[in-house]
């Protein structure tokens, strides 16, 4: 009730405030007009003694008389007429009628539309009592970080308090402390989860921009696990920002297929991807498709094609929903199976580059990583000179997260065959630079970073990294 005796003082002293100097207005422009009708009558007087006196003659004051009876007339018609300076009367009634009704109306109108006239009130203590539960949460965060950290000083193989430490930097929104914490508890243990949360708080570092080896560990990520939510959107979100808009709603018709109807981000996933679609005119229902035939939804169709041509895409429907009611142990017999066909075939068809990559993957999301680098290793004795196998190769020697000088002799024999085959390669140029800056090179290392930092957006968070390097290098 208080709030509308509040909102009705305020209205009438609004309405009084714009009132007044209308109505001031037409008080002035009467009182004018009378004085300028005393002035003249006392002119008429003035006539009259003079006339008396001699000054004027008959003729004279017969003039003068005429001139200012005239001037009489015409100050006395402007009764109703406003003159120069003044308001006319219907436009002071209708400001007045705008005061007085539509300005309280229309404010109301909008108070009840875009107000909380119900909300309750907030007390000073209560306010008090929120911020003083919010400086303990904070002191509480605090507190636990350095418990944590004192913890792992002590024994620094403890992956939970590692995972805990990157969970709890995160809610302080620490993001760079929080992605270390995940590193730190990645390599330790190599699952996707860990992996995951490592990217993405580089991502949160970046305020949303996508940096090189968040995209990295994304993609290795990917490979392991395959429906990885965080991973293909955060994949297509740095496809969007390199501006490569195709690329990155590829990404986000495979996230959209895979996902249940009621996944918290499907709205503002769609949302997105119509917006990004309708700007560079690119149809999504084809991208849909694709998407649905990668999953094997599309089996029947590719199955008329014959076994011998159609490379295996893996389950169709009937295959899902039937592994959807296995077991746990079922469902592992289930998978291993298809691994196991998909192993056989690749034997009679070695040339299957697709089919080589998805081995190895599937071996990597088995936990079975000497299976995966067996794979990899067998694909390149028929494709030597494949890009993708040879980065998928260099990915499960040297897992994104694992220091830099753990880096394997093998894992730079692929940075310097992929370097003899794409000598733009960024993976290549940075980690043959990061080589010769270990071995004292440094005009080496300059010159490949030099070309990397080329190749780089300007606005790339690679070229600030790159930069940082390079002037690490000694002279």
């Amino acid at each position: 009730m208080m709030v509308w005796i509040a909102i009705g003082l305020l209205t009438a002293l609004t309405v009084a405030a714009l009132a007044w100097p209308l109505l001031r207005a037409s008080g002035r422009a009467t009182d004018r007009r009378d004085y300028g009708l005393t002035v003249y009558r006392a002119q008429l007087k003035e006539i009259e003694r003079d006339l008396a006196s001699g000054v004027l003659s008959a003729d004279q004051a017969a003039a003068a008389r005429v001139e200012i009876q005239r001037r009489m007339l015409a100050e006395d018609r402007q009764d109703g007429v406003a003159g120069q300076g003044t308001v006319p009367p219907y436009y002071r009634a209708f400001a007045l009628a705008l005061a007085a009704g539509i300005v309280p109306l229309g404010a109301i109108l909008i108070y009840l539309t875009l107000g909380s006239p119900g909300a309750p009130d907030m007390p000073l203590a209560s306010r008090q009592a929120e911020i003083q539960a919010i400086a303990e949460g904070s002191a509480a965060l605090t507190g636990e970080v350095e418990a944590l950290r004192g913890r792992l000083a002590d024994n620094p193989a403890d992956r939970e308090s590692w995972l805990r430490l990157g969970d709890v930097l995160r809610q302080m929104e620490r993001f760079e402390e929080s992605a270390e914490a995940y590193r730190r508890a990645a390599h330790l243990e190599a699952d996707p989860e860990s992996f995951g949360l490592y990217a993405e708080m580089l991502v949160l570092a970046q305020q949303g921009t996508v940096p090189v080896e968040a995209r990295s560990v994304f993609e290795h990520v990917l490979a392991s696990s395959p429906g990885d939510p965080r991973s293909l959107y955060y994949l297509g979100l740095a496809a969007e920002q390199a501006g490569q808009p195709r690329a990155a709603l590829e990404r986000w018709v495979r996230l959209q297929a895979i996902s249940p109807p009621d996944a918290p981000w499907m709205g503002m996933l769609t949302a997105r991807m119509e917006s990004l679609a309708a700007e560079n005119g690119i149809a999504l229902a084809p991208l849909r498709e694709a998407a649905w035939q990668e999953m094997g939804q599309g089996a029947s169709q590719g199955a008329s094609r014959g076994a011998a041509e159609a490379p295996a895409r893996g389950p169709g429907r009937a295959d899902i929903e039937a592994a959807q009611q296995m077991s746990a142990e079922e469902r592992a017999a289930f998978v291993q199976s298809m691994v196991d066909r998909l192993a056989d075939r690749l034997k009679e068809q070695p040339q299957d580059e697709e089919g080589w990559l998805r081995l190895a993957r599937a071996y990597g999301v088995q936990g079975e990583p000497e299976k995966a680098l067996a794979a990899y290793e067998e694909a390149l004795l028929h494709l030597p000179d494949s890009v993708p196998l040879l980065t998928g190769y260099a990915t499960t020697l040297f897992p994104p997260g694992t220091p830099e000088a753990e880096m394997p002799e093998a894992f730079m024999a692929v940075m310097r065959r992929l370097h003899a085959l794409d000598e733009t390669n960024p993976q290549a140029l940075f980690f043959l630079g990061n080589e010769s800056a270990r071995k004292g090179d440094t005009a080496t290392a300059r010159r490949l970073w030099g070309q990397l930092r080329a190749l780089a957006p300007e606005d790339s968070p690679l070229r600030e990294q790159i930069d940082r390097r390079i002037e690490a290098l000694p002279n």
